[in-house]
């Protein structure tokens, strides 16, 4: 994987290559990215934190009921609200456009029925495209022939 755009701190990763600190499997989140192929990266329990790279990780993909304090949600009119408090069970989000103001609390239901969460990590995943170029290679070269040729 190639590093995700529209990244925050907090952002949950999985770990997809076993490199001796986290484990296969483990659930991390983004603690500082200093706009590197290798930024730091915390344990689930917050107890370790270790450098990564990009590659050996999936990005998890985050829904409306994972938003946190400081995430966008925008609503059927397009306009744009900040989850500015996080409860068990609820969160208070600002005004429309107006991210200062508290406005409404939500119970996570009423927010995935009536909001969409704002960029989300996008990402590309270069190794996939490199596969499939090298797959159509071997093809090619086995008399195979496509119709966008």
């Amino acid at each position: 994987m190639t590093k995700p755009k529209n990244l925050k701190i907090g952002d949950q990763f999985r770990v997809i290559v076993e490199d001796g600190f986290f484990s296969l499997g483990e659930i991390i989140s983004l603690k500082i990215d200093g706009d590197s192929d290798c930024p730091l990266f915390l344990s689930a329990d917050k107890s370790e934190s270790y450098f990564v790279y990009w590659s050996e990780l999936e990005p998890i993909a985050k829904t409306i009921r994972d938003a946190q304090v400081g995430d966008v949600v925008i609503n059927e009119d397009g306009e744009e609200h900040m989850v500015l408090e996080r409860g068990q069970n609820t969160v208070l989000i600002s005004f429309g456009n107006e991210f200062k103001i508290a406005h409404d609390i939500y119970t996570f239901d009423q927010l995935k029925e009536y909001f969409t969460l704002k960029d989300a990590p996008e990402v590309v995943d270069d190794k996939m495209a490199g596969v499939m170029a090298e797959v159509m290679e071997i093809l090619k070269s086995k008399g195979y022939k496509f119709n966008r040729e």
